[in-house]
Parts: structure tokens; C-alpha cells; sequence
């Protein structure tokens, strides 16, 4: 007899596993499905199906308090190593210490898990609800008066320098006051007409 593919494997799983209590946590205002409680509940049927996971790719992005995480989770038949799935996700992460980074990538080991074998899912325990987003901190930039930006327009002498122009005020133009990023269109708009018409 052929021994099971991936795919059969966690349909075996998929057939032993139906369901994961929710559960409300001290301090919240709604129940959920934890990490803890889905690894505990999914290890045993995924050794016993001889299925492993672990992460195969882990990204982040660190926004003020915020880590959110991108993962591939790859789900590999042990009997033969080349029998695999991979499953992408992403988790989120809110810590005011350092615990930002693990809460993410627990999120995102948990949904993989959860969709991969098609649990029910819940809300997510790792954020907690006390500790709100805060947007990383943008440091105040000096801003060229708006005549000095006018002036490099209408020195552009031709579409090249006009484009040098635009690229080198790329960055400058991240803390523009909204009025400003309006006008440098419009403006721009109208001197690359006038080159095109020379």
C-alpha cells in the first residue's frame, strides 16, 4: 500500500480535529481561540498523521509599537521531505516592550494552522486590548518654501531635468503640507506641457 501524501495526511487530521474551544482570558472583552490552545490541541493528531511544521520564511515590519509579521508556514510529510504545502500569512504584534516581534509571529503560526486545517477560529489573544497602535514617530523636516520649489519647475529645462527635479524632491515631498503636494502636481503638470510644446 502507498503511504499518504501530504494532502491525505491533513485531511486525516482535518477528520480528528473539528473543533477548538474558545475561551475568555482575564482583562477581555470577548472570547478566543489562543495560540497555545490551537498548537495544543493540533500537535498530537499532526506527529500521529506524521505531518511537521515549521516556519519556512519570517518577515517583519516594526511600525511604532506594532510588529506585523509575514510567514510561510511549511507543512511537510515526514516520510518523504520533497511532500509538502506551503501556507503564507501574516500576524500582528502590539507590545510597549519588546515582546512585539513573538506575539506577531505567534499570530501568524496560529492562523496558518487554523486555516490550513480549517478550524474554527477566534479573535486574537496576543493583542492586548490596553496597548493601542501608535504610529511610528515622524521626525519634522525642513520644507523648502514653496518659491524655491517653484523656481526649480521653471528651471527644468527639458523632460530629463524636470524628472531629476521630481525625483530628487521624492523624499522632501513625504512631509509636505497636503497644499503643497496639490500645487507641485498642478505646477508640475503644466512645465512638462510647456517642455513638450518646445
Amino acid at each position: 500500500m502507498q503511504a499518504a501524501n501530504i494532502h491525505q495526511r491533513i485531511a486525516k487530521v482535518m477528520q480528528t480535529i473539528t473543533y477548538i474551544q474558545k475561551e475568555r482570558k482575564a482583562g477581555m472583552r470577548y472570547t478566543i481561540v489562543s495560540h497555545d490552545a490551537v498548537t495544543a490541541k493540533v500537535r498530537g493528531p499532526l506527529l500521529e498523521a506524521g505531518i511537521h511544521y515549521y516556519p519556512k520564511t519570517v518577515s517583519h515590519v516594526q511600525n511604532g509599537n506594532r510588529t506585523q509579521c509575514e510567514m510561510v508556514v511549511r507543512f511537510v510529510n515526514i516520510d518523504d521531505p520533497s511532500d509538502y504545502i506551503d501556507v503564507e500569512t501574516f500576524g500582528f504584534g502590539i507590545d510597549d516592550q519588546d515582546k512585539g516581534p513573538g506575539k506577531a509571529m505567534s499570530y501568524a503560526v496560529k492562523y496558518a494552522l487554523l486555516k490550513c486545517l480549517g478550524l474554527e477560529t477566534g479573535d486574537d489573544p496576543d493583542l492586548e486590548q490596553d496597548v493601542q497602535h501608535k504610529q511610528a514617530v515622524q521626525h519634522k523636516r525642513d520644507v523648502r518654501p514653496w518659491s524655491q520649489i517653484e523656481t526649480m519647475l521653471a528651471n527644468a529645462s527639458d523632460p530629463d531635468l524636470l524628472k531629476s527635479v521630481k525625483t530628487m524632491l521624492r523624499e522632501e515631498a513625504g512631509y509636505w503640507p497636503a497644499d503643497y503636494r496639490a500645487k507641485f502636481n498642478a505646477a508640475y503638470v503644466v512645465r512638462s506641457e510647456e517642455l513638450s510644446n518646445v
